[in-house]
This record gives structure tokens, C-alpha cells and sequence, in this order.
């Protein structure tokens, strides 16, 4: 799809950082802690402040082209973020796809499209496309498949699903009312910590290991000399922390599940 670029309205305010500014939320640092004060993740305090950037996941904007702007760099986030301009003035913030140029145009569409990062039906995609921020449910914005570097894969389409390779391995049915964007998400290039303070700055503390306490602080700790617990790997009140919790609690995530992690783990040792 190709607009010409006279068709898009450059409204006065873009020039100003004020427009970009609605776009920026101010948020406290938490330091691990819940709403009652109490710490509920461990060496997190400190770092520089992080203002949020509202994403748009659901782009709701239909039928209203727009333009990408540039890259930036989100502090919260492994992908970078691009700002594009819809025709009808609004500036918005979305996950930065690979290879988008200002020549690039991108639409939220009930139709079928093919460029880069537009926002479009399972039902209306080509087989074997790249695919990020895909939907679970309809009209709940995207959810998975948000990390930098990070894309899916559309294998095929059947009756009202369509089977979904995620970046895990795992093979999900969605269904082919769910929206989802073309296209892989750039990631934001690695830095190395290059001093002692460089991981303080980043908000995160020291970490202890639990051996090396006192028996009042960790079950794991006392003895004489470097003694190595005697037991196996627990948190500060004694709970296992190594397989003791389920990561899937719920039975739904797993209805429309056809291959998980542990199939493809096997398939490699092999």
C-alpha cells in the first residue's frame, strides 16, 4: 500500500515537545516493594528514574495510515519503540518492527496488507509471515510476543484457528478474529556493565547468597567455614525454589496448546 506523502497532515504542535510529552507518564520507584511497603523482590533499589511510554498494543485507529518517524529507546522495554504520525494528526508510540524507514506506511486494518508493523487479522495474513504483539482474545490488545529480537510465525489456518509458532517453539492455536502485527521487533543493542556502580545505576542491589548468612537471616546459612547448607535450595522462609511452583496455574492457557517447551527441549538433546 503507498500514500503519498501530501495526503498526511502535519498539524503545528508536532514541532513542540509537548506532543511527545502526552505520550510520557512520570513513575515512582518501587524498590521490589508492594503496596503495603513490604519487599517482595529481593535487591531492587536505586537507579535512574524511568518514565513510562504508553504503547499502544491495541491500535485502534482503523483505516488511517500513518508515517514512522524514528526509533527510541524505552528504559522498560527489551525493543526499541517507534513513534509514528496518523494522517488525521495523533502521535503515537508503538513496538518497533525491523527495517521501517519514513518510507514505510503503516495501517490497522480489517483488510488484507502486507507492510511492515501494520496491524491486521490472523484471517487476512499470508502463511508464513513474521508476526509480533499478537492478541490471545479479540479486541484485548497484544499480549505476546513483545520482546526485542523476538517474532512468530503464521504455519497455517484452520476452520475458525490459526497455528501460531511462537519464539519458544511452542505451537498455539489463536483464533483468526485476534490482530496481530507483521513484521520482526528490533531489539535494543546490549551494553556491558563497565564499573561496579554501572548495575546500581541500572536499580539493582547486591545479592548475597544465602550460604553465606547467618542461620537468623537464611535457612541455608551458619556453619563452620564455607559450609554448603545441607540441604536443598530454598528462599528465606524455607520453600523450595527450584520446580516448587507452577508457572501454568491455569487449565485455559493450556486448552489451545499443541506443542509446549518441553517437546521442543527433547527434540534438541536428540
Amino acid at each position: 500500500m503507498t500514500i503519498p506523502l501530501d495526503s498526511f497532515i502535519y498539524p503545528i504542535y508536532f514541532h513542540f515537545n509537548s506532543s511527545i510529552k502526552a505520550l510520557v507518564r512520570s513513575s515512582r520507584n518501587i524498590s521490589g516493594r508492594n503496596n503495603t511497603g513490604r519487599i517482595v523482590s529481593y535487591h531492587r533499589a536505586g537507579g535512574y528514574k524511568r518514565n513510562y511510554r504508553l504503547i499502544d498494543y491495541a491500535r485502534k485507529l482503523y483505516d488511517i495510515p500513518a508515517c514512522f518517524l524514528k526509533y527510541t529507546l524505552d528504559p522498560n522495554r527489551k525493543t526499541l519503540i517507534a513513534l509514528i504520525l496518523y494522517s488525521n494528526g495523533f502521535l503515537s508510540f508503538i513496538l518497533g518492527a525491523k527495517n521501517l524507514t519514513s518510507e514505510n506506511f503503516i495501517i490497522s486494518t480489517y483488510t488484507s496488507c502486507t507492510n511492515i508493523s501494520s496491524h491486521l487479522l490472523l484471517s487476512n495474513m499470508l502463511i508464513g509471515i513474521q508476526i509480533h504483539n499478537l492478541e490471545f482474545n479479540p479486541c484485548w490488545g497484544g499480549k505476546a510476543i513483545r520482546a526485542g529480537g523476538c517474532w512468530g510465525q503464521l504455519l497455517r489456518k484452520k476452520q475458525k484457528f490459526a497455528y501460531i509458532k511462537m519464539p519458544s517453539g511452542e505451537i498455539r492455536k489463536i483464533k483468526l478474529s485476534c490482530f496481530s502485527s507483521i513484521g520482526a521487533l528490533e531489539y535494543r543493542i546490549p551494553f556491558i556493565l563497565k564499573k561496579a556502580g554501572h548495575n546500581r545505576s541500572l536499580g539493582f542491589k547486591p545479592i548475597v547468597r544465602g550460604v553465606a548468612m547467618n542461620p537468623i537471616d537464611h535457612p541455608l546459612g551458619g556453619g563452620e567455614g564455607k559450609s554448603s547448607g545441607g540441604r536443598a535450595s530454598v528462599s528465606p522462609w524455607g520453600i523450595l525454589t527450584k520446580g516448587h511452583w507452577k508457572t501454568r496455574s491455569k487449565k485455559r492457557s493450556q486448552s489451545y496448546l499443541l506443542r509446549d517447551k518441553l517437546f521442543v527441549k527433547k527434540r534438541k538433546k536428540k
